[in-house]
């Protein structure tokens, strides 16, 4: 995936659409992380937080090139699928910071079940 953007020609259709498939590549893992840890299976849960924290890296980047091509200036032409590629880039961020919680959430809740049963 490129990530330094020089020319608005450099926003092309494919660049878009590799953004929107990497951004939703990592929304995915961080909702895989949750539902792994519900069953319990925490190592896995951190490997997927990991897998999604890579995507998301490669995400950022593109979408700092754009920013820092645009200036602020206007360059970059707003279109609709830019728009929505935006919308999930901060969804599947605040979905990252969520599903860090959850996991951490039902870690705390299988530790202090095992405790009580132990004490039983």
């Amino acid at each position: 995936m490129q990530f330094e953007i020089n020319s608005e020609s450099e926003i092309t259709e494919e660049f878009l659409m590799t953004l929107l498939c990497q951004v939703g590549e990592a929304r995915s893992s961080f909702m895989e992380a949750m539902r792994v840890a519900r069953k319990g299976q925490f190592k896995k849960a951190e490997t997927f937080l990991k897998s999604g924290d890579e995507a998301l890296v490669s995400v950022h980047k593109s979408q700092t090139s754009l920013i820092g091509f645009d200036e602020g200036a206007g360059k970059v032409t707003m279109t609709l699928i830019l728009t929505h590629i935006q919308d999930h880039i901060m969804t599947t961020m605040l979905c990252r910071e969520l599903a860090e919680e959850i996991v951490a959430i039902h870690y705390q809740l299988q530790r202090s079940n095992t405790r009580e049963k132990a004490h039983i």
